[in-house]
């Protein structure tokens, strides 16, 4: 990865690299907004809406949610959002952002994504107050796929200096 990153960066790909890579990470930002849609919908986004979201609650008339359906909600994101998170730093290392901004952005993505996918789990199993959980790693994931987004995206379409052209500096 240490060559890939040295020798190659967003700023020397053509339009059509370029044209890709913006629309990945435009998709993924549509499928961002529609699931905070979704989240907002089903629990308000809120410590007692996600608590009651999976344990069930009277006042809604929702039941707990059973072990077969965290399974299978489980199951499909174990395999889609590390997949997605894993594109999306990809194209990240590409930039020129320093190391230490990969890596923490890299690892609050993946710590975000840890949290989202144990805390319906320990939420049901464990206390609700793991409901915290859930929206801190939602939070983590939102924050880190903005600045994994807008750092290409800039870097792709506004910033105009050409890498290969000039000296860079080492990292």
């Amino acid at each position: 990865m240490r060559h890939f990153n040295t020798r190659f960066r967003l700023l020397d790909t053509d339009r059509n690299i370029r044209l890709l890579y913006t629309l990945f990470i435009l998709t993924i930002f549509a499928g961002f907004l529609f699931t905070i849609y979704w989240a907002h919908s089903m629990t308000g986004l809120s410590y007692s809406g996600i608590a009651q979201h999976y344990l069930g609650s009277d006042q809604t008339f929702g039941q707990p949610k059973s072990f077969q359906e965290l399974a299978e909600t489980t199951h499909f994101h174990f395999f889609t959002m590390p997949v997605v998170f894993l594109i999306l730093c990809h194209v990240f290392y590409l930039t020129m952002a320093s190391q230490e901004l990969k890596v923490v952005m890299t690892l609050l993505a993946f710590a975000g994504v840890t949290l989202d996918l144990a805390s319906p789990w320990l939420i049901l199993y464990v206390s609700p107050h793991f409901a915290l959980a859930m929206l801190l790693g939602d939070v983590l994931m939102v924050g880190a796929f903005l600045v994994m987004a807008g750092v290409p995206l800039y870097e792709m379409w506004i910033l105009k200096k050409r890498l290969m052209s000039s000296e860079r500096p080492d990292e």
